[in-house]
């Protein structure tokens, strides 16, 4: 059992096979109407070739019957010998006419009055054939076979001029027929060319269409298995080298994963116990530090916070690009999570002095709550980092086309116009970095932009004075 349609092994042969068959109709129709056409104009050309015959030889044999009656008086009245030849002459060339006449005419009325005129002829001939003259009475008395003879002629004129014109209202409608036909086979190859058209071009799209798919599928990191791509050989071998390409990538993905995973469990352990080891030395469990010392060992914790917070990102980030799906999203109001989010930053905003300032027209938006505290918390620390000493932090919200709107905005030194496409790169750094902070590990803006690509928003660098810095987040309602 076939599970789809027939394909050639190759995309050109169907492409060119496509076109054969979309041809072959068009051709077939234009050859029948030149066939119908060359048989109307042969039609007309043999009608026009008989109906000038007929009506030459007609009115050839109206004028024989008239010099027949000419010879005939010159030859009796005028009793001349000489004109006997010419007699004879003039009635043989009357029946010449007469059966030339004959394998013409197809019309019953018009061969009687033929046959008719035929046997008066010969009749009359007989009484005036040369050999004996007839005088003037006997000669006039045979006027009315004369008249007969001219009425008969008269009379298969008018039946010949009848019968053509009979065969031309025929022949006038078969051209109309014709044109009927013409039009009938028009009208049927239009719909059944489209046909073919549709279902060819359903035949070449369908692959390329999951061809597409497939190769959409890829460019959103989905990676689960596709289904087998139908069509020519040459595009199921291109799909099954997607389908490699696929395998490929998964196999990387876990092998990148499980990199992180060790990496991430490698670094911790040992970075637990530093952690411990300089929470007990800030205790002075191991004795009394002096300033030197406990400077040393404020460093050493903020060091390893520091290292802490760049694994978690990778963590993180790692874990945004393999799933597909946040949680479901829940209506969350932006005043709470918010405040959450500056009680973790307080130490820092109290060190450097810096105001934060809110402007929550939109009070709620529908997400999920880790999700929006992760975004919210990587844009303050990036802005608090940027921020000059004493400065100010803009939060505000407004509702905005079927989403809502949120910006964060700093008093920085800006993000320069070339940087702006590359900002939300992982681990890019941009050239203007403080110099009084740590570096960073470059995770932060590309966590945002995942985690708002994720939930069907966006994230954008945009100018808004008096902020030098300002990015605007869409959250889909």
């Amino acid at each position: 059992m076939l599970s789809g349609p027939y394909y050639p092994r190759s995309f050109t042969i169907l492409v060119i096979v496509a076109m054969g068959v979309l041809i072959l109709p068009l051709a077939s129709g234009l050859i029948n109407a030149v066939h119908v056409l060359q048989g109307v104009v042969d039609t007309q050309r043999q009608f026009t070739h008989n109906s000038l015959a007929i009506t030459r030889d007609v009115r050839q044999i109206v004028e024989s019957v008239s010099q027949l009656q000419r010879t005939a008086g010159q030859y009796h009245l005028l009793q001349e010998a000489e004109f006997g030849p010419a007699l004879r002459s003039r009635f043989d060339e009357l029946q010449t006419r007469l059966a030339r006449l004959d394998t013409r005419l197809a019309d019953a009325a018009t061969r009687t009055t033929l046959a008719t005129l035929q046997t008066r002829s010969r009749t009359l001939y007989r009484q005036l054939r040369p050999g004996a003259f007839l005088d003037s009475t006997r000669f006039h008395a045979l006027d009315p076979a004369f008249d007969t003879l001219h009425a008969s002629a008269r009379t298969l004129l008018g039946q010949a001029d009848a019968a053509v014109q009979r065969e031309l209202q025929a022949l006038e409608a078969t051209v109309q027929g014709t044109r009927q036909r013409l039009i009938t086979l028009a009208l049927a190859l239009i719909p059944l060319t489209m046909l073919l058209a549709g279902v060819f071009s359903w035949m070449i799209n369908r692959p390329i269409k999951q061809l597409k798919a497939s190769i959409k599928q890829l460019g959103q990191a989905d990676l689960r298995p596709q289904p087998a791509i139908s069509g020519p050989q040459d595009i199921v071998e291109l799909g099954r080298e997607i389908d490699w390409l696929r395998q490929r990538l998964q196999a990387l993905e876990e092998q990148k994963q499980r990199f992180l995973r060790h990496v991430s469990h490698e670094l911790k352990t040992p970075l637990a116990s530093l952690r411990e080891g300089v929470a007990l030395l800030n205790d002075e469990l191991a004795g009394s530090l002096n300033a030197r010392q406990r400077s040393i060992v404020s460093i050493m914790d903020s060091a390893s916070r520091d290292l802490q917070k760049r694994i978690e990102d990778l963590i993180l980030t790692s874990s945004m690009m393999r799933e597909a799906a946040l949680p479901p999203a829940t209506p969350q109001a932006l005043a709470d999570v918010l405040a959450g989010v500056l009680a973790r930053q307080r130490l820092a905003l109290e060190t450097h002095g810096i105001r934060v300032e809110a402007q929550l027209t939109a009070a709620t938006l529908k997400a999920d709550r880790n999700q929006l505290e992760t975004v919210l918390d990587n844009l303050l620390s990036n802005a608090i980092k940027f921020s000059p000493e004493g400065g100010r932090i803009l939060v505000k919200s407004e509702s905005a086309d079927d989403a809502v709107a949120v910006w964060v905005c700093d008093q920085g030194e800006g993000i320069p116009e070339a940087e702006r496409d590359h900002v939300f790169e992982p681990f890019f750094q941009g050239a203007r970095q403080p110099a009084t902070t740590i570096k960073g590990s470059g995770l932060g803006l590309s966590i945002v932009r995942e985690s708002l690509l994720a939930a069907g928003g966006s994230v954008e660098v945009v100018d808004c004075p008096p902020w030098s810095t300002c990015f605007r987040l869409s959250w889909p309602l």
